[in-house]
């Protein structure tokens, strides 16, 4: 008896076509190399016309396109159309596609052709659509009010895949199976900028990465001790800290899930190397916050299992004795949380200053998408006069936000984060224990990264890995909501 893995190679072997489309392949990079394209072209078409190659051996064609994509979401390969640079900080450059968007792009053409060709339904999610469609109208709307329309094109054509990535994974993860292949992929995708982060720190360089997406930043202090602030693939030490936000409260809600004593310790150590990448980028906000996240998970667990008082009780004295660690043994996460450098952490209060003069102008529409910086140098009425000096916007994301389409903008993006939260809530109380604290690790990490804006920018538009939880918030939304007997299959299968 042939395997099936046998039965599908015998069926290729007889198919020409697919031969002339590999000898294709084969012949069209020998091409490229022959022209000597840049490096980000090579791999752009060299990832695609492999990806199209091995589709074709690939049985289940949607999960490999959704691994693809969860491995994706930090890489900052990109190739850049139009770039334009900017004397003042902008977001973005250019019309930028990143890598992550070819995986997406495959996800939607087969999602199409199933709806085509197998007449099967292709439901999409209504969950937060309505304060979606607002925001992106008023990002839209901004470009009218903009000083520079091409800048705010630029995020505008971000924003549009940021939703198409929200749309496709709150509407077709529908199977606990796809889920469990999602956290697996985003932990290990946690695993590797860990890796990639901590080995950036003790190399003192980006580790010859810089096509992926890495950058080397030196701009940290712990009193006369420069700190190397690395970046993993993500671009800045803040992109890296905010990956982590919303991964390692996942990763350690998973340790209360039913597993193999082996397992449990294989997991364990995952989330030991992510709390060093998360050091690495001696970030701040991104430490407090998922340490405070990491805390509400132990907390809400050992109630669980011991009750009210004596959860509480054990939850305040691990605390107690981390934080005695975390003080006294050298460390990178306390090295992120002492360093002083004063222009960073209080030059924060003028620039909100100059948010607030700026909002107060602009209430409505704001000064336009990617216009911030610009604008706000003639709002500043502080005696630090930073915006002359310090070339960034304001470190609070929703005052940035509401500084480019305004106050009706804010509201659209918290009434979708809101909508979207309160459909998650649900899963915390699934009998099924893989969706509970799958549900409970996603809305900790992105409580954990939406506090973490509060003093940080965030690029609200173009950040990758938070639409995609958000997206998987509502997903796993809708799996809670299954009923009780199908899901009930779920437990035994996650603890293998």
């Amino acid at each position: 008896m042939a395997t099936h893995s046998e039965k599908r190679l015998a069926g290729l072997q007889g198919q020409p076509v697919v031969w002339l489309l590999l000898l294709g392949i084969v012949t069209g990079l020998g091409f490229l190399l022959a022209v000597q394209l840049s490096r980000k072209w090579f791999l752009f078409l060299f990832l695609g016309s492999l990806m199209a190659f091995v589709t074709l051996t690939v049985e289940d064609r949607k999960r490999f396109f959704l691994a693809l994509l969860v491995l994706a979401l930090p890489l900052g390969l990109s190739k850049t159309f139009m770039f334009t640079p900017a004397r003042v900080f902008r977001i973005t450059f250019g019309f930028t596609i990143y890598a992550a968007f070819l995986p997406l792009f495959a996800l939607f053409f087969t999602w199409i052709y199933r709806r085509v060709t197998r007449k099967e339904p292709m439901p999409i999610s209504t969950v937060g659509l309505w304060p979606l469609c607002g925001l992106f109208s008023m990002a839209a709307i901004s470009l009218s009010v903009a000083s520079s329309r091409m800048f705010a094109a630029f995020d505008l054509w971000s924003l549009v895949f940021m939703i198409l990535i929200f749309i496709y994974t709150s509407s077709e993860i529908r199977q606990v199976r796809e889920l469990r292949l999602v956290l697996v992929l985003l932990i290990l995708t946690g695993v590797i900028q860990a890796v990639i982060a901590v080995g950036q720190n003790l190399t003192g360089s980006s580790l010859g990465l810089e096509f992926a997406g890495a950058r080397q930043f030196i701009a940290g202090y712990l009193g006369l001790l420069t700190l190397t602030r690395v970046t993993g693939t993500l671009g800045h030490p803040s992109a890296l800290s905010e990956y982590f936000d919303l991964i390692l409260p996942l990763s350690f809600a998973m340790l209360f899930l039913p597993m193999s004593r082996r397992l449990r310790v294989w997991l364990s150590l995952a989330i030991f190397i992510e709390f060093m990448g998360l050091g690495m980028s001696y970030s701040r906000g991104g430490i407090f916050w998922t340490v405070m996240a990491t805390a509400a998970i132990t907390l809400i667990q050992l109630c669980r299992r011991l009750g009210l008082v004596r959860g509480g009780f054990t939850t305040f004295a691990i605390g107690i004795f981390f934080i005695t660690l975390l003080l006294v043994i050298p460390n990178p996460l306390q090295k992120g949380l002492f360093r002083t450098e004063a222009e960073t952490a209080y030059g924060r209060i003028p620039l909100m200053k100059v948010a607030f003069n700026l909002i107060s102008h602009h209430p409505l529409l704001g000064v336009g998408l990617n216009n911030y910086v610009p604008a706000a140098q003639r709002y500043d009425f502080t005696p630090e006069q930073l915006t002359t000096s310090w070339n960034t916007a304001v470190h609070n994301t929703y005052l940035f936000l509401t500084g480019e389409i305004g106050l009706p903008g804010l509201v659209f993006f918290i009434c979708l984060v809101v909508t979207v939260l309160r459909y998650l809530w649900p899963a915390l109380r699934s009998a099924d224990p893989f969706i509970s604290l799958a549900g409970l690790g996603i809305m900790s990490g992105l409580g954990a990264i939406l506090l973490h804006w509060m003093t940080d920018l965030g690029g609200w538009a173009q950040t990758r890995w938070l639409w995609f939880m958000l997206g998987l918030a509502v997903a796993v939304g809708r799996l809670a909501r299954k009923v009780p007997e199908n899901i009930a299959a779920a437990p035994a299968a996650t603890a293998s």
